[in-house]
């Protein structure tokens, strides 16, 4: 009894470095590569490893394994991955709405 619960215990914790793994790959698809099909799979790939990496995480969660801390720092440092970086905005832009004049006060 006791070897299948340290048998279910290591695979989730390999489950969690493959999620990991999955993610980084996936990040530096989707930044590397803008606007190609690589990019399309890299966001795919994205998705599923922040997905897999809180399900393997919280599982592992369950047998007081440390990967369950493992696998939500990595999911923080994915996102911060992506929202850091390039934008589609281009600040030197203006949005088109100035307005002009004095305000009237109520009298």
């Amino acid at each position: 009894m006791e070897l299948s619960i340290i048998a279910s215990c290591e695979v989730l914790e390999l489950t969690v470095v493959f999620f990991q793994i999955l993610g980084i790959g996936a990040l530096c698809l989707w930044r590397l590569f803008p606007h190609t099909r690589m990019a399309d799979r890299g966001r795919m790939g994205f998705v599923l490893a922040l997905f897999g990496l809180g399900f393997a995480g919280a599982l592992c969660g369950q047998h007081d394994s440390q990967f369950a801390l493992y696998a939500g720092g990595t999911m923080t440092i994915l996102l911060i991955g992506m929202i850091c970086g390039s934008s589609t905005l281009d600040p030197s832009r203006t949005s088109g709405q100035v307005r002009h004049g004095k305000t009237a006060l109520a009298g």
